[in-house]
């Protein structure tokens, strides 16, 4: 089973105000004969996006995004829109965020203005509604003036009422902040697995390096995004940072009393913070150990990748050495088996078989009649476990779901 995960991120916020053209005035009511430009006219941002790279996997990377405010021909208008082509479920989300903006700024909407969003890379059509989240907080700084601070990153889908929902690729889109140097990322908390998921797979490090808080809806997003965060936000963080440094200078301090005080601390504080949950728990030993169905299926196919490929192309005969994709793949599927989700195990294990039937005749030009029979049963089952997911429609509700 194929997992696609291709969404997009729009990433840290980073926002330079500039000035008012003359003649205009801030938005506020009573204007509504006039142009009225918001009081921020422009902000730049790096955009966090998981892209496939040529062999077929997926990484997350940052591309420059910019919203900017550019006068309608109409004084009365209002409008939030891509400067560029961009797909049905991007050009879909930015609507439900046009909704928002207008419910929570009745009446001090600008006027006259749309809110451009563009990307540096304007020639490759982008779609997903990752971008929704993001899109909000930089349309809603615009609005209000109230800028966002400079390390922070948001991924999620929204509704019109603010509700943050979940995407694809939270974890290459959270390793794509860390090499950004972003310090807070918020997801949704219906992603929370997929942290734990990156916890299991990449180690304690992989969300120690990061603040990665889930929210649930636009206000805890604003909350953890805007530069003016409340004393009890800024306190928390700052314990975190504390927790941080003990905990990249050695993992075993996770366990310390008084980091494990520092940690309930912030938890109290900010409910979401993934990367406070996880240290808890493994500095106390009960950090997650299983993946998620979607984690799980993600882990396979990554593990098989190398053998995949050679076995589409029929190209099997892989010397021994480094490199390897047959033995590769048997020691990478053998790795995981123990920490995924139990009803992926029979395509776990049907993709072993395979590979290591090829694995102990890389040097035979020819099969006997009998292996060929093996070799086709082999292949049956490994369609059949791939079916047996395909066709579970619990299964594939979870996956939906996520």
């Amino acid at each position: 089973m194929r997992i696609l995960i291709c969404s997009f991120l729009i990433g840290v916020l980073i926002l330079q105000s500039h000035g008012e053209p003359a003649g205009e005035k801030p938005a506020g009511p009573g204007a509504s004969e006039e142009r009225v430009a918001p009081p921020l006219l422009q902000t730049q941002v790096k955009g966090l996006l998981v892209v496939q790279l040529p062999d077929g996997s997926h990484a997350g990377t940052a591309t420059q995004m910019n919203a900017t405010a550019v006068r309608l021909n109409r004084v009365d208008g209002f409008e939030l829109r891509f400067n560029q082509s961009v797909g049905p479920m991007m050009t879909g989300a930015t609507q439900e965020v046009s909704k928002l903006m207008q419910v929570r700024h009745a009446g001090s909407l600008p006027r006259g203005y749309a809110i451009e969003f563009g990307f540096a890379d304007k020639y490759t059509m982008k779609d997903g509604p990752s971008a929704a989240v993001a899109c909000g907080l930089m349309a809603n700084a615009m609005i209000t003036g109230k800028p966002l601070d400079q390390g922070f990153a948001a991924t999620g889908d929204m509704t019109a009422t603010g509700e943050v929902r979940p995407v694809g690729g939270v974890g290459a889109k959270i390793k794509g902040a860390s090499r950004k140097n972003c310090t807070i990322f918020t997801v949704p908390a219906a992603n929370a697995e997929a942290v734990n998921d990156l916890y299991i797979t990449d180690g304690l490090e992989s969300v120690t390096g990061i603040q990665i808080i889930a929210v649930s809806n636009f206000d805890e997003a604003l909350a953890i995004g805007a530069a003016e965060k409340s004393d009890a936000i800024k306190s928390a963080m700052a314990d975190f940072e504390l927790v941080q440094k003990a905990v990249l200078k050695n993992q075993s301090n996770a366990g310390h009393p008084k980091v494990q005080e520092k940690l309930r601390g912030v938890l109290e504080v900010i409910p979401g913070h993934q990367s406070a949950r996880l240290i808890a728990l493994h500095g106390q030993g009960r950090g997650p150990s299983t993946l998620s169905l979607l984690g799980s299926l993600i882990a396979i196919e990554n593990g098989a990748q190398e053998f995949s490929k050679l076995l589409a192309s029929g190209n099997l005969q892989s010397g021994e050495g480094l490199g390897d994709p047959l033995r590769d793949t048997v020691f990478n599927l053998t790795r995981i088996e123990k920490n995924i989700d139990p009803r992926t195990k029979g395509l776990l294990r049907a993709y072993i078989k395979v590979a290591y039937f090829f694995k102990e005749r890389r040097q035979k030009k020819f099969l006997s009649d009998g292996e060929r029979g093996q070799l086709q049963a082999l292949i049956l089952d490994l369609n059949n476990q791939r079916d047996k997911l395909k066709n579970d429609k619990e299964i594939q509700e979870e996956l939906l779901d996520d």
